[in-house]
């Protein structure tokens, strides 16, 4: 499969909001996820002043990246786009002129968490997210620094 890469704009928002609906309803132990609409919204206006990255196969958005500084607050792929190098690449844009960054991953996120630690992110800290209904997960922060 063939997948292009490119900025992502705001254009973009609703689909890469439905990619992480999508993860959050075939995740059994992730709190419920915004509503469409608000969440949408809440990414048009990452894409606008963060750097973002998507991933595309067939004009389809299967994945993307945000970055804000040194810090990646988001990286999904579709279900269909995963284990195919699209994580790898949408990481490789975000590190590609920093020479380190962080990511946090639930600690119940195994997939995520081998995944960076694969790429070469180390963990650092956790701390406690609760969330507004009371429950809480652990949220593991990862760095990864250019080698010298």
């Amino acid at each position: 499969m063939t997948y292009t890469y490119r900025s992502a704009n705001l254009s973009d928002a609703t689909a890469c909001s439905q990619i992480i609906r999508d993860w959050g309803a075939e995740t059994p132990w992730m709190v419920p996820i915004d509503d469409l609409e608000p969440m949408a919204r809440f990414w048009g206006d990452v894409f606008v002043k963060d750097m973002a990255w998507v991933a595309e196969m067939n004009d389809r958005v299967v994945g993307f990246c945000a970055r804000s500084d040194d810090n990646i607050g988001a990286l999904y792929i579709a279900p269909d786009a995963r284990n195919s190098g699209v994580g790898k690449a949408l990481l490789d844009l975000a590190k590609m002129d920093r020479d380190w960054i962080t990511v946090w991953a639930y600690e119940k996120n195994e997939r995520a968490r081998n995944f960076y630690r694969r790429e070469g992110l180390v963990e650092i800290s956790r701390e406690m997210e609760v969330f507004d209904d009371g429950s809480s997960l652990m949220d593991v922060q990862h760095r990864w620094t250019r080698p010298k």
